[in-house]
């Protein structure tokens, strides 16, 4: 039987994985390939990455199916708390560690790792089954804030796929740690993504994803999660931490419950271009003041930001603590849910506790929004007359 099981620190490449594992991962794809050349017997393969230090000088193609990459731990460590401090010569270890890849592009691209593959229609070129587990992608180096420095990309993927799967990953210091496009029954869990611009980007349109039980931390200027054009996303049970920013635009019956986000920055929840009928249960949403500016909203946005109909904001926590002098612009009521726009809007059990004077707010092209012990009367700022209030009392 053809081995299917493919080590990297054992396979006969041209050059060793720890010169440049990417060209080591493209010599083990193209073996499967041509051993793998019949329609109907293309299992695809599990190639494993020993704990170790890697360095990837040319993009990883991928552009099979059923091909599971693993190593054996996401060995993520800091490098934004290593790169501030002056002196680390006491540290016990100053890298990442177990299956660790360094992105040292020489080849011009920015992906360390492409999912893609030609085909007309759609169909003919769709990759399913792919797994990434378990090793660390590390962008090496960057400026402040950790984003623009490097332009460097985890994962991109860039066909239309079904049922991929990223899980137990580590991803430090990238412009953007995966990104994946036409996306049908994706899953993100347990990955810890820290000190990179956006952390999880689903582009072009996709359905029925999962994210949960992540760790998505300091996406400074970008997103924690991106998503256009989506239907029926389920992102619950993560810890989403300082400049917690979850987007969706256009997108539809979607699920965020049970997150626990802390951010620094206005917005923790967008819905935008009219994203309707999603559900936001549960979640408990903490805002304070700490390093860094927004350039992207001020005070005025909302923590939750809703721009369409039929939309559900229950059950939530939100504590909010920042000094007056920190709210932007100065003097104003910072806004804790604005309904910016949409019919038929449902806020209802959310707890508000803040030290200044905060608002929920609705804005004049609003209809029919209901509010059930959301606000009490003096919190409610209503720019219409087209709604319901049972005041909190």
């Amino acid at each position: 039987m053809t081995n299917t099981v493919y080590d990297v620190t054992t396979f006969n490449g041209t050059v060793s994985p720890q010169t440049d594992i990417g060209k080591v991962i493209n010599e083990i794809i193209a073996d499967i390939k041509s051993k793998q050349t019949s329609q109907n017997t293309r299992p695809g393969a599990v190639i494993y990455i020993p704990p170790g230090h890697y360095d990837l000088l040319t993009r990883v193609v991928i552009d099979i199916s059923f091909l599971t990459i693993k190593g054996s731990g996401h060995g993520f460590l800091s490098r934004a708390i290593h790169d501030d401090t002056s002196d680390t010569s006491n540290w016990f270890e100053v890298q990442p560690g177990s299956s660790h890849i360094r992105v040292k592009h020489t080849d011009g691209n920015n992906e360390a790792f492409l999912v893609q593959r030609s085909g007309a229609p759609a169909e003919v070129g769709r990759l399913n089954g792919v797994v990434f587990q378990d090793f660390c992608i590390d962008g090496v180096a960057s400026t402040k804030p950790y984003v623009e420095g490097n332009h460097k990309i985890g994962i991109s993927v860039q066909s239309d796929n079904d049922s991929f799967r990223f899980e137990g990953m580590g991803f430090v210091y990238l412009t953007q740690a995966m990104v994946v496009r036409g996306a049908d029954a994706c899953g993100f869990t347990n990955n810890f993504v820290a000190e990179c611009g956006t952390s999880i980007s689903l582009t072009g349109a996709s359905q029925v994803a999962k994210i949960t039980n992540n760790y998505l931390i300091s996406a400074w200027a970008g997103y924690s999660v991106f998503a256009e054009n989506a239907e029926g996303i389920l992102i619950s049970g993560n810890t989403v931490l300082w400049a917690c920013n979850i987007t969706l635009i256009n997108s539809n019956r979607c699920t965020i419950s049970a997150n626990k986000l802390l951010s620094n920055f206005p917005s923790m929840i967008a819905l935008t271009n009219g994203s309707s009928e999603n559900l936001i249960f549960g979640n408990h949403f903490r805002r304070v003041y700490g390093d860094g500016t927004s350039t992207r909203y001020d005070d005025l946005f909302g923590l939750v930001h809703i721009n369409g109909s039929d939309n559900a904001v229950t059950a939530n926590q939100f504590s909010y603590s920042v000094p007056a002098a920190d709210i932007t612009p100065s003097g104003a009521a910072p806004t804790i849910i604005l309904v910016a726009g949409g019919n038929r809007n449902y806020l209802a059990t959310n707890n508000i506790r803040a030290n200044l004077d905060v608002k929920v707010v609705l804005d004049s092209s609003t209809t029919k929004t209901k509010l059930l012990y959301t606000a009490n009367g003096d919190q409610l700022q209503a720019h219409t007359n087209d709604y319901a209030l049972v005041a909190t009392p």
